[in-house]
């Protein structure tokens, strides 16, 4: 069929799909790297500073607009009816509480505003671009592997490891032992930034275009970025990682399974003896028994990881009696509300509803609202896991699936309501997979 769009208008939008994805390109960025700005540079500004990338957010949605970048699809339409059902929902909060606006608005915020780029970035983002996001965060190791070693290293009066303010309480691993944020201002998103990282290592693995994108056969720079993830992840200090590494090697075995390759089955055996070899080497070393030890006490303190990996599965059920029907306001659990209404008092006082995010969710919205938005985010996951396996029969690559390992526990039932890294990491990732879905 013949197109009536004039080669100007055509041009147009490639300049603005471009301009979207560069914006894309910035959030991440600024993801990565704004703890820098709010730790060290401009502390008086942190505030600030973590609402830096919503004018950018809405810019893209401009542009969607604008272009018609938005995609229409069933998920995009469940979506819609969520936004109809938050409307109702937070006009009915600001009449009954009025005084709660900032805080509705936070909540809004952080359930509505990130959302719709997993639909914009279906008609913007291209392979080459995850080929792009690839580098930046393998590449972004290397330095910020050196500044992780630094925070292990030095005490917590160090000003490597400086909080956002100057009383910022820091998380330890064992006594005189921090456990390293990185780049960022809690230890929550360096966490999940590493395990993004051993995804996209993994990944290069398995990936001939991939690995050809971002290292261009340079072995050594390879070997440098792997050593740097593989440092992180041994000094967060976290059980977490370990969690997130799993699952991600559970995809990579997954992938060669469908695949049948004998490259990827290799690929899966060096990869798991290099692992064998680096832990051997890290246990003989001091800051495995440091782990050992932070283990022990989490365990006596928290219980079994797994233990609380499942019971974040059924928690919510717990609440549902005490839940008021419409909850007790969007955005009343999250950690701003905490420092609005303790008004900077009580610093680890606990969480004012709840810790696990459905149980919190179902507190905020009530049950069947906050039924609604989970069922989403579990569509969203199933719908990317659809795409990706589309793509590993069809297109041959293993890409999608093995950033589905990463993003699978995040999307499902991971902070993303409270904390922003999570938030920005699940959204941006969710996005990434649809661009890797596409042939190149």
């Amino acid at each position: 069929m013949q197109s009536f769009a004039s080669p100007e208008r055509l041009s147009l939008h490639e300049r603005y799909r471009t301009r979207v994805v560069s914006a894309f390109v910035l959030i991440y960025l600024l993801i990565l790297f704004e703890g820098i700005l709010r730790k060290w540079v401009v502390p008086g500004l942190s505030s600030v500073i973590y609402f830096i990338k919503d004018p950018i957010v809405l810019y893209i949605y401009w542009c969607a607009f604008r272009f018609g970048f938005f995609s229409k699809n069933l998920v995009s339409a469940y979506f819609v009816v969520l936004v109809m059902v938050f409307f109702v929902l937070v006009s009915a909060f600001l009449l009954s509480s009025p005084e709660g606006v900032v805080i509705y608005g936070y909540g809004v915020r952080n359930y509505l505003l990130y959302f719709p780029l997993i639909f914009v970035a279906g008609k913007t983002l291209r392979l080459t671009d995850v080929y792009r996001f690839a580098r930046i965060t393998l590449f972004a190791a290397i330095p910020i592997s050196v500044l992780v070693v630094l925070q292990y290293s030095s005490g917590p009066q160090a000003y490597v490891n400086k909080g956002i303010g100057d009383d910022d309480f820091i998380f330890m691993i064992a006594d005189g032992v921090v456990r390293p944020y990185g780049t960022f201002t809690f230890t929550a998103g360096h966490v999940v930034y590493v395990s993004a990282c051993f995804a996209f290592l993994v990944a290069s693995i398995f990936d001939k275009a991939l690995f050809q994108a971002v290292f261009a056969r340079r072995y050594g720079l390879f070997a440098v970025s792997a050593a740097s993830v593989a440092v992180m992840c041994f000094l967060t200090g976290s059980r977490a990682i370990y969690a997130y590494a799993a699952i991600v090697l559970l995809a990579a075995l997954v992938v060669a399974l469908i695949k049948k390759s004998q490259r990827n089955l290799l690929a899966l055996f060096l990869l798991a003896a290099a692992l064998f070899v680096s832990l051997l080497i890290f246990m003989s070393t001091d800051s495995y028994q440091v782990l050992v030890e932070r283990n022990r006490s989490a365990v006596a303190s928290e219980g079994s990881p797994v233990t609380r990996a499942f019971s974040s599965l059924y928690a919510f059920t717990r609440v549902v009696d005490d839940a008021p029907l419409w909850g007790h306001g969007i955005g009343s659990g999250t950690n701003a509300a905490s420092t609005l209404l303790r008004a900077g008092r009580e610093q680890g006082a606990g969480f004012l509803l709840a810790e696990d995010e459905w149980s919190r969710i179902v507190l905020e919205m009530g049950l069947p609202a906050g039924a609604m938005f989970i069922l989403f985010r579990i569509f969203v996951l199933l719908w990317l896991l659809l795409k990706s396996y589309k793509a590993l029969v069809r297109q041959g690559t293993g890409v999608p699936l093995l950033l589905c390992g990463f993003l699978a526990p995040i999307l499902f039932n991971g902070v993303m309501t409270m904390q922003g890294t999570f938030l920005a990491f699940g959204v941006l990732y969710a996005c990434l997979i649809l661009a890797a879905c596409k042939k190149s």
